[in-house]
């Protein structure tokens, strides 16, 4: 669910952009990257690639230091840093966001069951009465595509039609066992957010983030129906990526924020200034925005929606990262990580 590529990075010292070999050499001293290198590098991973376009945004401390968009979109418009596209998985840190702003204001409890916010979600499973808020933000909750292959399934339209057509699902572990990745997790989290937040899903996000953020181009869609008519993916074809209509598919909570660059640079502020935005907005705490970012117990390096790790220098970062449509043997043009270095 992505047109191209949409890729934001937070430059700290030592930190670069996207992955590559100029990541390499800022990272053991090199040259200073200037918005002229970013602009070489990005050209040539779009060229090594064949992505048909790209849009980059990157930021130090609480501003944005570069923005740009590069090739173009399937319908031949100049792809630039106000381009909307499907962010696909790094949707899961908005929503993982929204619980945790829930939490921030004493309405949610991590650590309480699931179902004492969200009576509908049931499962053919007795343990997953257990499934705590948090084991879903850290996907520790059992659930798994080998024993609820949801994009095998008909696909729903609605955040509540996704929770209820979970009740034949089972666990493949105990709640908390082991972190293992699976989509419905965050879409249980974002009917979640509806429930206690009673408005939609969309409306909290663009009251609660989307707005104080500024990040004024950002919307949510539920399905492959929803996203703006260039948000399409690509198959490589003969050696050339073809714009192709996205397969059916649930995204919200899990895939479905539509955002630019621009906007992302915005989200990625906040992450590196504990919750304030680069309009000066808070969203949330420091020490929320800490939370996000600490791995639980069982669930490895991945934390609240975000997964960390470290620099090439050795400094601690969070990453997310995407990709457009169900696993299949074809190649899509997805987002690269959003990185956000400390």
């Amino acid at each position: 669910m992505c047109a191209a590529v949409l890729a934001a990075a937070v430059l700290a010292p030592g930190a670069a952009v996207g992955g590559t070999a100029a990541q390499d050499g800022a990272g053991s001293g090199g040259a200073e990257v200037t918005p002229a290198a970013i602009d070489t590098v990005v050209q040539e991973y779009r060229e090594a690639r064949g992505v048909p376009g790209v849009a980059v945004a990157v930021t130090r401390g609480g501003r944005t230091v570069h923005a740009a968009g590069y090739g173009t979109t399937p319908s031949g418009e100049a792809v630039t840093a106000d381009t909307p596209m499907a962010v696909a998985s790094v949707s899961k840190s908005f929503t993982a966001a929204a619980v945790l702003q829930l939490v921030e204001a004493g309405e949610v409890d991590l650590d309480r069951p699931v179902a004492a916010y969200l009576p509908e979600f049931r499962m053919a499973d007795p343990r997953a009465s257990r499934i705590t808020v948090r084991q879903l933000l850290d996907q520790t909750s059992g659930m798994s595509d080998t024993t609820f292959p949801a994009f095998t399934r008909e696909q729903p339209d609605t955040l509540r039609e996704a929770v209820a057509g979970m009740r034949t699902g089972r666990l493949a572990a105990d709640p908390g066992a082991r972190h293992e990745y699976h989509n419905p997790n965050f879409q249980v989290a974002a009917r979640l957010v509806e429930v206690v937040a009673d408005r939609p899903f969309a409306e909290q996000l663009t009251a609660q983030i989307f707005d104080p953020l500024g990040m004024d181009r950002s919307t949510t869609a539920d399905t492959e129906r929803d996203l703006p008519p260039d948000a399409r993916g690509h198959l490589r074809i003969l050696g050339r990526p073809v714009a192709l209509p996205e397969p059916p598919a649930f995204g919200n909570g899990s895939g479905g924020v539509i955002s630019t660059a621009s906007d992302m640079a915005a989200w990625l502020i906040a992450q590196n200034s504990g919750g304030r935005g680069p309009g000066g907005a808070r969203i949330a705490s420091p020490q929320t925005i800490a939370l996000m970012h600490t791995p639980s117990p069982n669930s490895g390096s991945y934390a609240l929606g975000w997964s960390t790790g470290e620099t090439p220098r050795a400094r601690p970062s969070s990453s997310t990262a995407g990709t457009c449509s169900p696993p299949r043997p074809t190649r899509r043009c997805c987002p690269p990580p959003a990185t956000v270095s400390r």
